[in-house]
């Protein structure tokens, strides 16, 4: 099975008559699924212009999560992502942040 963009978390109903219900069966079904690949922009949300900062990857269920912070080059030719940081866990929007600032 291929998720795209999967949204597993509770959703209560339209008259909040089903919020409980089956709730353990969803997360135990969310939780048995692996990670094989993933690609997300990193940006700091909560402004009108969102400047992308980086990329958070994942390239297949063997490898590390690696976080990679966007540099642009002098004369404005582009851009490169550099890995910062990387972990085998998922990692965490304020741990890469911090890195990205060191």
């Amino acid at each position: 099975v291929i998720l795209l963009n999967p949204d597993l978390t509770d959703k209560v109903s339209s008259q909040g008559q089903q919020s409980v219900r089956g709730r353990q069966d969803r997360i135990t079904f969310a939780n048995s699924f692996d990670t094989v690949f993933h690609f997300a922009n990193i940006y700091v949300s909560g402004t009108s212009y969102f400047p992308i900062l980086g990329a958070l990857t994942k390239l297949n269920v063997r490898e590390p999560w690696v976080a990679h912070q966007r540099r642009d080059f002098k004369d404005g030719g582009g851009e490169i992502y550099v890995p910062i940081v990387s972990d085998e866990d998922r990692i965490e929007g304020e741990v890469i942040l911090d890195c990205f600032q060191s």
